[in-house]
């Protein structure tokens, strides 16, 4: 199985630099070009999806549509949706973290369990995308190509959780707007090939493969 994961373009919640995971929010001018462009690329590595994934969430949905993929063609799935932020969606960061530094300071303590304004913990969160992610791999292990449409954390959580990163190593991975990031499923391991970060219109090539035996998945 070849799958293609690729984040949303840029939202107006990014824009604004707004902390949102659930909350709903469309497109800028500018992420509708990002889709585009990262459709274009797709087309040029020739990958024709036998399956598509996408968030529910309007900014997912968009920039596939963008990309030039049909929307009704694709499979509607929340588990691959962002993080749930509960009261602190549509809240500025930076105002935030000056306003109300000793709730970061929480946050930091027991950062994978803690549920900011009573959204999920990142347990949580990880637990569905993998769910998702496990049903992936029974689908499709006749060789499909598989697109999968959704947000930055949602590929961090599963990069993390196929190559087997240390979790705080989950900050370190920067997914930018539509950035593009291909991996291989054979049946005894993941292999990461590329990724494409559309943000500076450049591809970072992956000199060595990064493996994982399927024997140490959870």
């Amino acid at each position: 199985m070849e799958i293609l994961f690729v984040r949303h373009g840029e939202s107006e919640a990014n824009l604004l630099e707004l902390m949102y995971g659930s909350s709903d929010y469309h497109l800028t001018n500018k992420g509708e070009k990002q889709a585009r462009s990262a459709g274009k690329i797709v087309d040029l590595m020739g990958f024709i999806p036998d399956e598509i994934y996408v968030s529910t969430l309007t900014r997912a949905q968009e920039t596939l549509k963008n990309m030039g993929f049909d929307l009704n063609g694709a499979q509607k799935d929340e588990r691959i949706n962002e993080r749930h932020l509960g009261s602190l969606e549509g809240i500025n960061y930076h105002e935030l973290h000056k306003n109300q530094p000793e709730l970061f300071k929480e946050w930091n303590k027991d950062w994978l369990e803690y549920k900011p304004g009573g959204g999920e913990s990142h347990l949580t969160f990880e637990s569905r995308i993998v769910s998702f992610l496990t049903d992936l791999e029974e689908k499709h292990k006749n060789g499909e190509r598989v697109l999968v449409v959704s947000h930055g954390g949602t590929m961090k959580i599963i990069f993390a959780h196929i190559f087997k990163s240390n979790p705080e190593h989950f900050f370190n991975i920067e997914i930018h707007n539509c950035s593009i990031m291909r991996v291989t499923k054979s049946k005894e391991r993941y292999v990461f090939d590329a990724l494409y970060n559309i943000h500076n219109f450049e591809e970072f090539a992956v000199s060595d493969s990064v493996e994982n035996d399927e024997t140490t998945n959870s």
